[in-house]
């Protein structure tokens, strides 16, 4: 999966399987099974003059990435067709890239931020993978949903984001992200939604909707069920966009999210305004909740 040569004193011994984990993270998400890249972690000044010599930037930055598929019209798992093409008969797999990334950068951000080197570059390896499978932050949206996909597959490796939670104006824009996602071919209304783990974790959701109406699920539940089938149970914040009007979650939300967040915040807002936000017990008072059951 992963060449890895480290051109730089003090990579940790757990960092290279580290990577790896989180390499295979992102190719399984992205359905590109059996693909490759090349990483060279090496130090400040090589790197500065890798970016003055290919970008004209005479700078140090903790991370390049050199695709060597272009995946037009969206990212990996949009181009499986793409991918097949790009398969190497020989070794059998499909090689998406070149990746640098700084150690000296990257233990500068791993002390910022309070976690260990390691999983900084584990953090860097899932950012550059994700720039080779055709995820990009030139825009709003773009970034949000980088961001969206860069938590899931750091979940996915047990290594959820530290160093506290997102803010309910990075969780709103990561909630209007999903509304490209969304299904609604019958009532035209697309909702996007993102929650928040009591333990920092990252779940997306759209609302998808099915000819028999009453099997439709919403973008809340979307969410909450991706969280819970990931063992998170205990719910903190769910922001909640609307493409064409403000979306407050339905009775069947209000009681569905209780289960796990009796008190979490609910942010609500169209996509391009300024979201209200509410208590969840304000919007479902007098609740019945598990401890109900006990009585």
């Amino acid at each position: 999966m992963l060449d890895i040569e480290c051109a730089a004193a003090g990579l940790p011994k757990d960092a290279p399987a580290l990577m790896e984990r989180v390499a295979r993270s992102v190719c399984r998400l992205e359905g590109v099974d059996g693909a490759g890249a090349y990483v060279r972690v090496v130090d400040d000044e090589t790197i500065r003059a890798v970016n003055a010599a290919q970008r004209g930037l005479d700078r140090a930055t903790d991370v390049l990435s050199f695709p060597t598929v272009d995946f037009r019209g969206g990212t990996a798992r949009d181009n499986a067709a793409l991918i097949r093409r790009e398969y190497d008969p020989d070794t059998g797999l499909c090689f998406l890239g070149d990746i640098i990334i700084s150690i000296d950068r990257a233990r500068e951000q791993a002390d910022e931020y309070g976690h260990s080197l390691a999983r900084e570059l584990g953090y860097l390896t899932a950012h550059a993978m994700l720039h080779l499978c055709g995820y990009d932050h030139m825009t709003d949206g773009d970034r949000a949903k980088m961001r969206a996909m860069e938590d899931r597959v750091m979940a996915d490796v047990s290594l959820p984001r530290e160093g506290g939670s997102l803010t309910d104006g990075e969780l709103f824009e990561r909630a209007c992200a999903m509304l490209d996602m969304a299904y609604a071919p019958y009532s035209k209304f697309r909702v996007g939604a993102c929650l928040l783990t009591e333990d920092g974790r990252v779940f997306t959701g759209c609302n998808v909707e099915n000819a028999s109406l009453g099997v439709t699920i919403c973008a809340e539940r979307t969410a909450a069920v991706k969280a819970v089938s990931e063992g998170a149970t205990k719910f903190a914040a769910i922001a909640i966009a609307g493409e064409s009007g403000v979306a407050w979650p339905c009775g069947i939300c209000r009681q569905f999210l209780r289960e796990f967040g009796p008190r979490m915040r609910v942010i609500v807002g169209k996509k391009g305004g300024k979201p209200e936000t509410a208590a969840l017990d304000e919007l479902l008072p007098h609740s019945f909740g598990p401890e109900d059951l006990l009585k």
